[in-house]
């Protein structure tokens, strides 16, 4: 892997910084609109692109402390008074809307128990953690810990996967795959449901065999069992592992244990992992990337297997599965899962950074899904986290360490540790 300051090419800080300023400060364009109710999602990302931004202003915070006060406290309001976060303000109800008392049972109960959903819960920890101040310890302050934590529980079925939702009637509801095993593991550790969780703790081991019995035929790791592996899923399976591993309280137990545990064949789950790198073409027009007659979806040159040593491609990217485009937040869901497995290595960097910078960074910043097209909110942020994972501990420059296991600043994973720590002393004083 190239040191820090050879990368090229290099990123255009000066660039990103502009883009991410001006979705934070102003309204983002109309496409948007039907995405109000991940407004959290949005939010997260742009405040999370500008904290690893903030590394090429260290003088000049591009996030004021006045800033950081409004929009902790826009994220509290958005708690549930049942456990979990709303993903919108148009998802939270006056009191009277969403608590009743069971007389029969002598509890309030939620009567709008759906609107609390395990994505905003995960953008809301992480988002809490980006804006605290000082060393992070009260990032979590105003946080039901409890109720979160059983409203969590609550959301794990028998057979080891994790809902997005809990319904009126009390079931289960979304789907069963690895993104939400992801989110759950995240929210446990950070608000640390292994130590002194007790009761309010999921079950651990009914998780990671739901992950376990979704490694697929290839090596990939699919949605769950027997569907079809895509490395998305493979990033969410081994994150949560790697988070299990991280709030694991046996001492005795290796740091890699749920990661070996969860994963039958490592070695099989890295060869689907490095295999998703491949070459991109130019295709002349911007408007051809997904026609099967690009240059990017070639027929076989059968006089070309008999060469031993292929030229190496000037650009290449990540695809998520076998046949499919190569795609910016690809870059950071196989890179990603490559550097927790340990084999952030095997990845040829010179011309996935081509890729990123070349084809997809956008003009006037921010990073596009496929080259030619205009940049999103998601995409930038995945273009900046797979620079930032791919550099390792030479540190992409103008941007901050990355810790890809929560998908954002080492400095946030740092202060989201004194936070968590500081949760867990106060349940035990309690």
């Amino acid at each position: 892997m190239a040191a820090a300051d050879t990368l090229e090419p290099p990123l255009d800080t000066a660039r990103h910084i502009r883009y991410w300023q001006r979705c934070f400060r102003s309204v983002l364009p109309h496409h948007y609109t039907s995405n109000d109710s991940i407004r959290l999602t949005l939010g997260t990302f742009i405040i999370s692109a500008l904290d690893l931004l903030s590394a090429s202003t260290p003088d000049a915070p591009i996030i004021t402390s006045a800033d950081r006060t409004s929009l902790r406290a826009w994220i509290l309001n958005l708690q549930h008074p049942h456990g979990g976060f709303c993903g919108s303000p148009h998802h939270v109800l006056p009191r009277r809307y969403t608590t009743a008392f069971d007389w029969e049972k002598e509890v309030e109960v939620a009567r709008d128990p759906a609107n609390a959903n395990i994505a905003a819960t995960y953008f809301a920890v992480l988002a809490l953690g980006i804006l605290a101040e000082g060393d992070g310890a009260t990032a979590y302050d105003g946080i039901d810990r409890a109720r979160t934590l059983r409203w969590l529980k609550k959301l794990q079925r028998k057979d080891g996967s994790f809902g997005e939702i809990v319904t009126g009637d009390g079931s289960v509801a979304g789907g069963r795959d690895m993104r939400y095993c992801y989110l759950a593991a995240t929210i446990r550790w950070a608000l640390g449901g292994a130590e002194g969780g007790g009761a309010h703790d999921f079950d651990v081991d009914a998780l990671v065999g739901h992950i376990r019995r979704a490694q697929a035929f290839d090596g990939g790791i699919a949605e769950s069992s027997t569907h079809e592996s895509q490395s998305g899923y493979a990033y969410c399976a081994v994150a949560s592992l790697a988070l299990l591993d991280r709030a694991n309280p046996d001492p005795f137990a290796p740091p890699d244990h749920y990661v070996r545990t969860g994963i039958p064949s490592i070695p099989a789950l890295v060869h689907f992992l490095v295999h998703r790198q491949v070459a991109y073409l130019d295709s002349g027009s911007d408007e051809d990337e997904d026609d099967d007659d690009s240059p990017n979806h070639p027929l076989p040159d059968l006089a070309s297997l008999s060469s031993p040593d292929p030229p190496a491609p000037r650009v290449s990217g990540f695809n998520g599965r076998p046949n499919k485009l190569v795609d910016t937040c690809y870059v950071w869901w196989n890179a990603a899962a490559l550097t927790l497995l340990g084999q952030g290595g095997l990845i040829d960097l010179e011309p996935v950074r081509r890729f990123l910078i070349e084809k997809t960074q956008h003009l006037i910043g921010g990073f596009a899904k496929h080259p030619g097209g205009p940049p999103d909110v998601y995409h930038a942020y995945m273009g900046l986290a797979a620079l930032g994972t791919m550099a390792g501990d030479a540190v992409e420059p103008g941007l901050g360490k990355f810790d890809p296991r929560l998908c954002a600043g080492a400095d946030v994973a740092g202060k989201i540790l004194k936070a968590r720590e500081a949760l867990i002393a106060t349940s035990q004083d309690d």
